[in-house]
């Protein structure tokens, strides 16, 4: 049986994190680590195996990973119609027009295309769908690092990414996208050189958002610019479904469990997952080195083999509009009720 050959576009921290997770796989190849800036690609090579090049024009992939930082569409509309299936790393697009333009242009193509929102197979997540599948309420709490003020790029790109990841895992958990959105916040600050050095809210509640599903189902999302808790770890899942609470905190790594009043709770037993009863409570941990990359590259080439489908070109343009009603309503510093269901 031939090998399943994975091309890497895009060799930046994000690209080498995606081609290791690929090299420890033993049912696919890393046959290219593909970046306009060869000494990157060659790098992404040494360090994980495959050939370094700038394009995979005639290398017979069968899969290409897009992870650059702003996705090119004709890039992916080249590579589908080469006949390669394509995981694009999020987001789709910066604006909710050309993220609906761009799929539209791969609409009708033959091969499939993915999203790769890893938070969706982090492993705890897994564990938290097997013990709460119908959430009532939930809670992320998630903490970007502004990084240094010379470098706005930057610091734009993680106030961008980290509530886009942070919704998208909040349709995984609902099922559904919210039908409304409150948003409320204040004024991103503006350095000397205007929006330029536009930066992440300075308040630990300035960007916040209230989503409703529908009367019974709610979930509210708060993201604030410091330094991650040495304990909790940049990202906290809050999640309850008035029978057991789930906490996920320390970077993906722990999960504490509660039954409410006098109930119990059995959870479910996962590879990797290690269960410690405390009590009428339990704690679950993995292992430090997150495991979800790998777990999402082998759904999307084994999409029969995983419980969790890989999200398609639709969540992703779900997540760009449900991005850019929260950010509007933290930079109006007025409350904004948006239909975006």
């Amino acid at each position: 049986m031939r090998t399943h050959r994975i091309g890497i576009l895009g060799c930046g921290s994000r690209g080498c994190a995606f081609a290791a997770a690929v090299a420890s796989l033993d049912e696919v190849e890393l046959a290219l680590c593909i970046d306009d800036d060869l000494e990157a690609a060659d790098a992404c090579a040494r360090a994980h195996g495959g050939e370094a090049a700038a394009s995979w024009a005639g290398q017979g992939l069968d899969t290409l990973i897009m992870t650059q930082p702003t996705l090119d569409a004709d890039r992916l509309v080249a590579a589908v119609q080469a006949g390669s299936q394509v995981l694009v790393d999020p987001p789709l697009a910066r604006g909710v027009v050309r993220a609906r333009r761009t799929a539209r242009a791969v609409a009708d193509a033959p091969s499939r295309i993915g999203m790769a929102f890893a938070w969706r197979f982090e492993s705890l997540v897994r564990l938290l769908r097997g013990i709460v599948p119908e959430p009532r309420f939930a809670h992320i709490g998630a903490v970007i690092d502004p990084g240094p003020p010379q470098a706005p790029k930057s610091v734009l790109e993680s106030a961008w990414a980290t509530p886009h990841a942070a919704l998208d895992l909040l349709m995984h958990l609902f099922g559904a996208a919210p039908a409304e959105i409150v948003a409320d916040g204040g004024p991103l600050p503006r350095g000397d050189r205007g929006a330029a050095t536009i930066s992440v809210p300075p308040r630990a509640d300035a960007l916040a958002a209230d989503l409703y599903f529908d009367r019974e189902h709610h979930a509210s999302l708060t993201v604030a610019g410091g330094d991650a808790d040495p304990e909790h770890g940049p990202v906290v899942v809050d999640l309850t479904d008035g029978a057991t609470r789930v906490r996920i905190r320390s970077n993906w790594t722990t999960a504490e469990i509660q039954p409410v009043g006098d109930r119990s709770v059995d959870p479910p037993r996962l590879p990797g997952v290690r269960l410690e009863r405390d009590g009428r409570s339990w704690l679950a941990r993995v292992e430090a080195e997150s495991q979800s990359l790998r777990d999402l590259v082998r759904a999307f080439v084994c999409p029969g083999g995983s419980d969790t489908p890989v999200p398609g070109l639709s969540d992703g343009v779900r997540a760009v509009a449900l991005t850019r009603a929260v950010l509007a309503g933290a930079s109006s510093g007025r409350t904004q009720t948006l239909h975006a269901a």
